[in-house]
């Protein structure tokens, strides 16, 4: 616990050095705040487990004094990243992507891109990708997004919604997405995907407004009475296609406080009073407002995470997160201040991280940018255009792979027991004695025991 705070501690001496070499210096940072505390506490009570594993020869003698190694293989939580289908044959792309992640945001769900051509859905392309080179690299947590998106843009065969929708009348348009929706759902039932069932359901128009703008933007979102009614549909029937599928809404600019928060907050009330509603998670997008120029403090990200989180008891994937690095970009908020730099983009980055990672509600982080040359905000990717790492990329695998990973050796005890905590996920265990060597694979998992029994070779039997 304390390495852990003075981890913390030492994070924020270094965002303190940051901001006084890159000009953010304005405003005064404390050394760690409680939130930053807590948020480390939160990693070893809730990301952790205590594991014991007993060695004993097949007559059952416990086995003293063995060699054991633990390596942790594969990680619980979902620390991910999004991948287009044009990324499937890009190399580079995939290579650094594989470094990195291991939860993969399946882009181009909407259905205009999903379904350019009525009838002709672009699903065997994207299930050769999760079966010849996600799954083959132990990738396993799959987010499509999205199912329902009411904003319209692009050119044939790049639009939000598809082009040929609008041949018929409101009542067959809606009948059409239903279909839509159970087609898709059940089409990955075999597949851990968590879907994004109605995405910016508060900024943008309801289902069949075709008349006004996609986005509403900044102005007063829709009355609640208005969105409810689809939105409700479309998780019923996605539920109906596969009532064991996860499945999430999903919002931006409802971390800093203000209406669009708020009517989120309603909008998610509203669907759990429905007791039967099929509400898994709850997506939050956290690049807004000013997309990627803000710098939240630990305190909006905790108060957030606490809001949709511990108050609906649901957990929350931060589906949408990434912050700038240009140098003639200013920073916005309350929090800090100056210009961002690909150093200051790493310092906002990790503390997000560390925050979000500590919150027990927080099940999944989905950076939204991989390079500089594939983005939707300029300077946002963690790799620059030429796929090299940027400071945010180096701390970012500092933390998941190193500190956040678990590697540990040692001796069984007496009693044969070898003991340690650790991270949840798989974990490779390799134990050696008098020159015998063998392997293990186990699984700690939360809320398990965790209690293991391995039987070795007896090198004298």
């Amino acid at each position: 616990m304390k390495r852990t705070v003075r981890t913390t501690t030492l994070f924020a001496i270094s965002l303190i050095l940051h901001a006084v070499v890159h000009g953010a210096e304005d405003r005064p940072l404390q050394l760690a705040t409680s939130i930053e505390e807590e948020a480390a506490r939160g990693i070893e009570r809730h990301r952790k487990g205590d594991v014991s594993i007993l060695l004993r020869f097949p007559d059952g003698r416990p086995v003293a004094n063995m060699t054991v190694e633990a390596r942790q293989v594969s990680h619980d939580f979902h620390f991910g990243n999004y991948i287009r289908p044009r990324h499937y044959e890009n190399q580079a792309y995939l290579n650094r992507f594989r470094e990195l992640f291991n939860a993969v945001q399946l882009l181009e769900f909407n259905w205009g891109q999903y379904e350019p051509d009525e009838g002709q859905p672009l699903l065997q392309q994207r299930r050769d990708f999760i079966r010849n080179w996600c799954r083959p690299r132990g990738l396993d947590h799959f987010y499509g997004h999205m199912l329902v998106w009411t904003r319209q843009y692009g050119e044939y065969p790049r639009t939000g919604l598809p082009l040929w929708l609008f041949k018929y009348d409101q009542a067959t348009q809606y009948d059409l997405l239903r279909k839509r929706i159970q087609r898709e759902v059940s089409a990955y039932k075999d597949i851990n995907l968590t879907f994004d069932v109605v995405n910016e359901a508060v900024h943008c128009r309801v289902w069949g407004d075709w008349e006004k703008d996609s986005y509403i933007q900044n102005k007063t979102p829709e009355p609640l009475a208005r969105i409810v009614p689809y939105v409700r549909d479309a998780l019923t029937w996605a539920h109906k296609a596969n009532p064991d599928a996860r499945l999430l809404i999903n919002d931006y600019e409802v971390i800093v406080k203000g209406r669009f928060q708020d009517q989120y907050k309603a909008l998610i009330d509203a669907l759990l009073s429905e007791n039967v509603l099929p509400l898994s998670a709850i997506g939050i997008q956290a690049h807004e407002p000013y997309k990627g120029r803000y710098w939240y403090s630990p305190e909006e990200l905790w108060t957030t995470y606490n809001l949709f989180g511990k108050e609906t008891g649901l957990p929350i994937y931060i589906t949408e997160f990434f912050q700038v690095s240009g140098n003639n970009e200013r920073i916005r908020g309350n929090y800090r201040s100056g210009h961002w730099s690909q150093e200051l983009q790493a310092d906002a980055i990790e503390q997000f991280y560390r925050i979000t990672f500590g919150h027990p509600s927080i099940e999944a982080i989905y950076y939204f940018g991989m390079t500089d040359a594939d983005v939707t905000t300029a300077t946002c990717g963690l790799l620059d255009k030429h796929y090299q790492p940027k400071a945010a990329w180096h701390r970012l695998k500092k933390l998941i792979l190193d500190e956040w990973t678990t590697k540990t050796a040692g001796q069984t005890a007496a009693d044969g027991r070898f003991r340690f905590r650790g991270f949840f996920g798989k974990y490779r265990i390799r134990v050696s004695r008098n020159g015998v060597e063998q392997q293990f694979d186990l699984y700690v998992g939360k809320g398990e025991r965790n209690d293991f029994e391995l039987v070795v070779k007896d090198p004298g039997g």
